[in-house]
């Protein structure tokens, strides 16, 4: 399946430089939209807003911006190691990202019913105003999601698809039908798309975490959980760099992307690292997942939305021939041009990543990362 995506690409490339005609003109065409685009961009903040109105809302489509480009990296990083190593396409990453949230949801209400009930320990040892009650709530819910969505990514792994490895067809229809599956559950437990669940803080320090806002002057404020979210992205692809090149496992794992069949020749199980990685997948998931409750919420409907940015992602990134790093920069991408968007030409909020993904395929058919 990989190599059918990359010599799709290669195709594209070839055409192009069949036709010197069309390639002359592709290129200016692609100036003049992104021109054009930027011009809308500046039209409409000077006629919308006033300078300081400008400055406000560029701050905050930044801030915003990054945390929801860090949030994009967590799941589709997972997304990423399924099909680097595995060479999955995992349809139904998105169903596990979703799961995430709906688990990071249900635990952080269970966490602080444990911790309110006048019969368990935890009341007596705390006190019914524990002050920081929602905060360890919300990390008991991170962890949990993560833990219990590896160990369903561990095991559909185990029992379905370890048995379709080389038969992408049947891979495609498993994993698309999980994604139906897990979607069509979640609609029959906590409602249709419409229905979203959010995390309410119940102490002092909760309300700061999720609440709480970093003012500047009175004008310029930002959300300290959307700061958090880009410095829990930043640690966790720091962690992912550093583990890739100083552990045993993440250098069989990083080795396996590039050529599994030479890694299983030198030794290593191969069966047992692909169902760790998509352990490891489905748990950045089910963390992306849970992370997003405070903010988004949790709905049945984040599955195939999220799903569609996580290609995007992988293309405009060019993650697709096996570069780690191409998730981190088309996850900026994606996350900085869609809140850009939503606060200043909003009218394409909804398609100017697949605009983005299109200009970036044609001037550079490999992503952002990958081969010219």
């Amino acid at each position: 399946m990989k190599e059918a995506m990359q010599r799709g690409i290669h195709a594209l490339k070839d055409y192009l430089e069949e036709n010197p005609r069309i390639r002359r003109l592709i290129k200016p065409l692609t100036v003049i939209i992104v021109i054009a685009l930027a011009a809308i961009l500046i039209a409409a903040a000077i006629y919308a807003y006033t300078w300081e109105g400008f400055i406000v809302r560029a701050g905050k489509s930044m801030v915003n911006g990054l945390a929801l480009s860090m949030l994009l990296f967590l799941m589709v990083s997972g997304f990423f190691l399924i099909f680097g190593l595995c060479d999955v396409i995992n349809f139904a990453h998105g169903a596990f990202f979703m799961l995430g949230g709906f688990l990071g949801f249900v635990i952080y209400l269970g966490t602080e019913a444990v911790f309110l009930d006048p019969t368990l320990p935890f009341y007596l040892i705390f006190g019914a105003n524990y002050f920081a009650l929602s905060v360890t709530a919300f990390i008991v819910s991170a962890l949990g999601a993560t833990t219990v969505m590896a160990l369903i990514g561990g095991g559909i792994e185990f029992f379905t698809i370890r048995r379709l490895y080389g038969n992408p067809i049947a891979q495609i229809l498993l994993t698309v039908g999980f994604m139906f599956i897990i979607s069509q559950a979640a609609e029959i437990i906590w409602g249709p798309p419409q229905f979203s669940y959010f995390i309410t803080p119940n102490s002092q320090l909760g309300y700061f975490f999720i609440e709480g806002v970093l003012d500047f002057g009175g004008t310029l404020q930002f959300q300290l959980y959307r700061i958090f979210l880009i410095f829990l992205g930043l640690a966790v692809a720091g962690l992912m760099f550093l583990g890739f090149r100083k552990t045993r496992i993440g250098l069989q794992i990083q080795a396996g992307i590039e050529d599994a069949e030479m890694v299983e020749a030198l030794g290593t199980d191969i069966r047992k690292l692909f169902t760790v990685v998509f352990m490891l997948g489905a748990g950045l998931a089910g963390l992306s997942g849970a992370v997003l409750v405070p903010w988004i919420g949790a709905s049945s409907g984040h599955g195939l939305t999220y799903l569609i940015y996580a290609f995007v992602i992988v293309v405009v990134g060019g993650a697709h021939y096996g570069r780690f790093e191409g998730t981190f920069f088309g996850a900026l991408i994606v996350g900085l041009s869609m809140q850009f968007a939503a606060y200043f030409i909003p009218f394409l909020e909804n398609i100017i990543v697949f605009i983005i993904m299109a200009i970036i395929l044609i001037v550079r058919p490999g992503g952002l990362t990958g081969h010219e």
